[in-house]
């Protein structure tokens, strides 16, 4: 009981599947994260936990600030996760999600570094606020075209889908 395959038939039923499919893959890619608004409320974030290390606190001011921090963030996390309306079978984070993250830390504590260093070798006035200035600043320039490429490749990584081109050589 075989029927005969109309090779064009059964090209424009991929299609009419492949169409609904690349639309949720264009709403992941438009929202990955929240976009600018959870941008900025992070760096925001930052900004007010690293001008605020420049007070005089004492040791449990500052765990208290730390504690305040943390949960800012992971609130805001958990507020940009909720916030997604699709959810796919299998994971949006791919290694270039991991690499951004660890990316981004390393570029968080090297300018927090070097401007805690600058600050204290060029004796300059209120260097907490320069050392939050400068920290946020140089989040907001990594964080937007870093996001943009990690989230970019997940139209490349469907499960089950052929790569590229292979439609062309199989069934033309």
């Amino acid at each position: 009981m075989s029927a005969p395959v109309d090779a064009e038939r059964a090209w424009q039923d991929l299609q009419r599947i492949r169409v609904p499919q690349e639309r949720v893959y264009d709403e992941i890619e438009r929202c990955p994260s929240g976009g600018r608004r959870a941008t900025y409320t992070t760096a925001a974030i930052m900004w007010l936990y690293l001008a605020g290390q420049g007070l005089d606190l004492g040791p449990v001011g500052v765990w208290l600030a730390l504690v305040g921090y943390v949960a800012l963030l992971l609130t805001l996390a958990v507020l940009a996760g909720r916030r997604v309306k699709v959810r796919l079978h299998h994971s949006r984070y791919t290694w270039r999600s991991f690499a951004v993250f660890f990316a981004a830390a390393l570029l968080a504590g090297a300018t927090i570094g070097l401007s805690s260093w600058l600050t204290t070798a060029l004796a300059l006035p209120c260097p907490s606020l320069i050392k939050a200035t400068l920290s946020a600043g140089a989040f907001l320039l990594f964080a937007g075209p870093a996001n943009r490429w990690a989230v970019g490749s997940l139209r490349g990584h469907r499960a089950g889908e052929p790569p590229r081109g292979h439609h062309e050589r199989a069934g033309r």
